[in-house]
């Protein structure tokens, strides 16, 4: 029978999975708790699936048809790898990003602690900076002077 500590040890490793992909979308793993079981902390893990899911993955993505609560133990491993990558491109991906909008993403470093943010969308937004109607013609000669 594992200790409360191999345990507790072995749901950090989980963690610390999740935490390398999660800290790419902004987010980090629920943390274990001491006298928790890995079966238990891998219930949470579901949850954690689920509400990934929900958040990055558009309703029309594969991956967002699969119910992760009802998946068996060994069912579930190679989901949640696709999962989690899936989730890092679909929160990066400005086609998700409705046109005339910027949506910030944040991204923590691999100590959690510095967050880096970026803003993703279908235009720039330095296109709304300049005058409507004008654009450069030529940079040779004056072209109004031929028209005169």
């Amino acid at each position: 029978m594992a200790t409360e500590q191999e345990h507790f040890d072995a749901a950090r490793k989980f963690q610390e999975f999740y935490d390398n992909t999660l800290r790419k979308v902004g987010m980090r793993a629920p943390q274990p708790t001491l006298g928790q079981t890995v079966n238990q902390y891998r219930q949470t893990r579901r949850e954690t699936l689920r509400t990934i899911k929900k958040t990055f993955l558009p309703q029309n993505h594969e991956l967002y048809r699969i119910q992760f609560r009802g998946l068996p133990a060994d069912v579930l491993n190679p989901f949640e790898a696709q999962l989690l990558s899936a989730c890092v491109v679909e929160a990066n991906n400005p086609a998700h990003v409705p046109a005339g909008e910027l949506r910030k993403v944040e991204e923590l470093d691999e100590f959690g602690k510095l967050k880096t943010i970026k803003w993703i969308g279908r235009e720039s937004f330095v296109k709304a900076m300049g005058r409507p109607g004008r654009r450069v013609t030529s940079f040779l000669f004056d072209r109004s002077a031929l028209r005169g």
